[in-house]
C-alpha cells in the first residue's frame, strides 16, 4: 500500500511547458536539446512527454559537462 501511495505521488512525465517553467529555460531550448539527442522525448499519441527518469539523467549529464 505504501509503495502504491508513493508511486501515485511521483511525477512520471513533463510537458515541454512544465519542464521549461520548472528549469527556467525556454521551450525552444528544450526542443533543441531533444533534437541534439541530449534529452529524450516520448510520444503518447499526439502528445509529447519528457519522462522524469530521462529528465533526471539529462540534468545529471549536464551537471557533469559543466564541471
Amino acid at each position: 500500500m505504501d509503495r502504491e501511495k508513493r508511486f501515485s505521488n511521483e511525477k512520471l512525465g513533463w510537458t515541454f511547458e512544465e519542464l521549461a517553467r520548472s528549469l527556467s529555460v525556454s521551450v525552444p531550448f528544450l526542443r533543441l536539446e531533444v533534437k541534439r539527442g541530449r534529452l529524450k522525448a516520448a510520444h503518447l499519441g499526439r502528445r509529447v512527454v519528457l519522462l522524469d527518469s530521462d529528465v533526471r539523467r539529462y540534468l545529471a549529464e549536464a551537471s557533469d559537462r559543466a564541471a
